[in-house]
């Protein structure tokens, strides 16, 4: 065997491949780092919004009743539909014209009617009190 130094060094040779090592490193690790803040901070509302649409899920199912009955048939609970309307004054533009319309949907009596009216007027006075009131 031909033992030779082509005027290249040992320390040179390892020196030039730590710097090509090191190199890549380098490289890598900002690629990663690249990386890492686009999806922190580029895309940090789309990932959001995944990761709530995997954590919450809603499930609507009906709820499975039925009516209880005595030993002799006779239907002690029973299930009925109950609806509640609620209606914000601020919110609506014609108050008396939304009322007459209930009136008419809802067969309401005339009674109804005006104990709707007096609470609106009682919840409006307690709205200007409390303004008014210190704290």
């Amino acid at each position: 065997m031909i033992k030779g130094n082509f005027g290249v060094r040992k320390s040179d040779i390892i020196n030039r491949r730590m710097f090509i090592i090191g190199t890549a490193k380098l490289i890598i690790f900002s690629g990663l780092i690249v990386r890492l803040f686009s999806l922190q901070i580029n895309d940090n509302k789309k990932y959001l919004t995944l990761s709530d649409k995997n954590r919450i899920r809603e499930w609507k199912l009906p709820p499975t009743r039925g009516n209880i009955t005595d030993y002799f048939g006779n239907i002690i609970a029973g299930n009925l539909k109950v609806y509640q309307l609620h209606i914000i004054p601020e919110q609506v533009e014609n108050f008396n014209y939304l009322l007459s319309r209930l009136k008419v949907i809802l067969n309401m009596s005339v009674k109804k009617i005006e104990k709707v009216k007096k609470k609106k007027k009682t919840i409006k006075a307690m709205g200007k009190f409390n303004r008014f009131r210190k704290s």
